[in-house]
């Protein structure tokens, strides 16, 4: 395969300013791609058609992966056959948009929240200092929507406790303003003023999740992945506790109380309010008993 064009392409994706996890998708994506050539007996990027690349997407939704992990793989081999056509090494490009990350059908529900805001109050403050961690972490993510990378990337300035909000690096370094509840900004401050010191003795990291493992540098994605995943054995927590499950289950209830879906996009920080609108077929009826509420000709 052409190594030398996969590295240019790469490159160009740092020069604009691409995270590092997401050049390493987008690497991942086409070396797949690669791979998926080679077992057909093709050994160069410039002899794909359209049928294999179709070909390729089909065999992605087959893999088993999600919904969004393959359009981020189908997604980079597009974004490559668009930078080669861009830089003159195509003359016709034969790869078709992939399909789309959402397919209308309604996300997963969450089902013992209940459980884990018990299992929360329980422990909060008995708890290893690296649960605790865990806990206002799973607390914070289901109080205001945020994505695993946004968890990462807080840092303690960013809650605001005069002000009850949480400033948000949301992607491609979009800033957004997410209201606190009261309940979980009371939980986060004593995480940062009584467990975070203990785990960051031997930093000076401003980050607002620090591994007690790694002398209290910033936590990567793994290791936040690592924290559900450690509770959710621990505690019995049913598989679908993640952040994304618990960005769903945010949106939901806010959604389902009738809260403007122009709000809750503002706050989940989706680009398109079309993203967010999948939410209204949660609850048709309840949506249907707001309307006739509300509705100045109800």
């Amino acid at each position: 395969m052409e190594e030398a064009h996969v590295t240019k392409f790469l490159d160009s994706l740092r020069v604009r300013g691409c995270k590092p996890y997401t050049v390493t998708d987008y690497s991942v994506g086409i070396r797949l791609f690669a791979r998926y050539l080679a077992d057909i007996g093709l050994f160069s990027f410039f002899t794909a058609t359209t049928e294999i690349v179709r070909a390729f997407y089909r065999s992605l939704q087959e893999s088993g992966l999600c919904r969004s992990m393959t359009h981020r793989r189908a997604h980079a081999v597009y974004a490559f056959y668009a930078w080669l056509k861009l830089e003159g090494y195509l003359l016709l490009n034969p790869c078709p948009k992939p399909p789309p990350s959402q397919s209308g059908t309604l996300p997963r529900a969450v089902p013992d929240l209940d459980r884990i805001q018990s299992v929360y109050h329980r422990l909060a403050k008995t708890a290893k200092s690296y649960e605790q961690r865990d806990l206002a972490m799973i607390d914070l993510a289901y109080d205001t929507g945020l994505r695993r990378c946004e968890l990462h990337r807080l840092n303690v300035r960013d809650i605001d406790p005069e002000n009850a909000t949480v400033r948000v690096h949301g992607k491609a370094d979009h800033r957004r303003l997410v209201p606190i509840g009261p309940a979980c900004l009371r939980e986060m401050l004593h995480y940062i003023y009584e467990v975070r010191p203990k785990l960051a003795k031997e930093s000076h990291t401003d980050a607002l999740f620090v591994s007690w493992q790694q002398g209290g540098k910033r936590m990567n994605l793994e290791s936040i992945n690592a924290a559900f995943s450690r509770l959710r054995r621990k505690y019995g927590f049913d598989r679908s506790i993640t952040p994304h499950a618990l960005r769903h289950a945010f949106a939901t209830g806010l959604v389902m109380n009738g809260a403007p879906i122009q709000d809750v996009s503002r706050m989940l920080g989706h680009k398109k309010l079309e993203t967010t609108q999948i939410y209204t077929r949660l609850a048709p009826r309840d949506l249907k008993a707001h309307h006739a509420r509300y509705h100045p000709r109800g």
